[in-house]
């Protein structure tokens, strides 16, 4: 692996993707494979030098990783597209670990900016009552663009969430995005303060500049500002290559306002595609009393989080990477092995049995019974 290219600032991945999102779509974008291979050069030595699971990963299977660097670097002298090159800068990426770990094309990333703003989200939050004792609340996304949404459902039917004394809470496909976003629930789920593992944040210049940039990005720039703050502050004034926390204790308590009419029994239905800040719900809540996990393990997609991006040389992808990992590592593992739930349900073998997956729970916190 050669030196890096100097690393692109946040400006100039605000260009790349303004610039993208006024150009017209095309069937296949060309590229060069010295371009390929100039971005795939340089994904291996930024995720060497600033991904915070990066030098476990080398410890862990480090001839994998390097392995997978010589084919990818043989695969790009036969590079005619985009398309080409994408694939072999994920399959590379990738092994380093499964997840919290990417490439995506720019013009993928510019694309999602229409929709977003024609509001057409089937990932909101939704509330239904199932009976006259049990309501259901679908989360089935946490990125910090439904936070909002997120506030208002609970304020909207607070008269239901107190007379109801049973809940589900489908979690099942959520992607994670961030904690603050299912911060509205704690005080319903809980019975008294929050005990949890803190993150520590690996200090580069790259990431420095990375948590600097990243508000820029979010639904809720003033929270993830606030947020962010004690983070950037104790990176600046820490060594290079050295991990951080935004405090001092490993093990955080926070006091959470509870509500003074709570449910009785909740059940949080989990699936194989409940990462990152979803695993992170399904922690944090598991600690009431009456909350009981129900489903599949979770996705193992956790310990290495708050994800940044980073422009490669071509212009044409992000490189995603992680800037933190969690204080529980090494004893409480969950990346590649996940949550295990409470009580075990098996897959579902079509989007009909999935759906009555939901009756089944309800079933389970009137009677008893599955």
């Amino acid at each position: 692996m050669r030196p890096s290219n100097m690393l692109a600032p946040a400006a100039v991945l605000s260009a790349v993707l303004a610039a993208v999102s006024v150009c017209a779509p095309v069937a296949a974008q060309s590229l060069a494979p010295a371009q390929c291979l100039a971005d795939l050069e340089d994904a291996a030595v930024f995720l060497e030098a600033n991904d915070a699971g990066a030098a476990d990963a080398l410890a862990d299977h480090g001839p994998a990783i390097r392995a997978a660097f010589g084919k990818a670097r043989a695969e790009t002298a036969a590079v005619k597209e985009e398309a080409d090159c994408i694939a072999l800068l994920k399959t590379y990426v990738h092994t380093w670990r499964p997840d919290h770990i990417g490439v995506r094309s720019v013009r993928d990333v510019a694309a999602k900016a229409p929709a977003a703003a024609a509001g057409v989200d089937p990932r909101a939050p939704r509330f239904q009552v199932l009976g006259k004792d049990t309501l259901l609340l679908v989360l089935p996304s946490f990125n910090d663009t439904h936070a909002a949404a997120v506030r208002k459902l609970v304020a909207d039917h607070r008269s239901e969430l107190v007379s109801h004394r049973n809940w589900v809470i489908d979690v099942r496909g959520n992607g994670g995005g961030a904690d603050g976003t299912y911060a509205p629930l704690l005080g319903w789920l809980l019975d008294g303060d929050l005990r949890y593992y803190r993150a520590e944040f690996f200090v580069t210049p790259a990431n420095i500049q990375a948590q600097e940039a990243v508000c820029q990005r979010s639904g809720d720039p003033e929270a993830c500002q606030r947020q962010l703050a004690p983070v950037i502050a104790s990176m600046r004034a820490a060594p290079n290559g050295s991990f951080v926390l935004p405090g001092t204790e490993r093990i955080a308590t926070k006091a959470i306002a509870l509500e003074p009419q709570r449910p009785a029994r909740v059940a949080v239905l989990t699936d194989g595609d409940c990462g990152s800040s979803c695993e992170e719900f399904v922690l944090q809540a598991r600690t009431g009393f009456r909350v009981k996990i129900v489903g599949r393990p979770t996705a193992g997609v956790l310990d290495v989080a708050n994800v940044r991006r980073h422009p490669l040389p071509s212009g044409r992808f992000l490189l995603s990477y992680g800037t933190s990992r969690t204080t529980r590592l090494p004893a409480m593992r969950i990346d590649g092995v996940g949550i295990a739930p409470d009580v075990l349900l098996p897959a579902p073998t079509d989007a009909a049995a999935r759906a009555a997956e939901v009756t089944q729970v309800q079933r389970w916190l009137e009677t008893g019974r599955m």
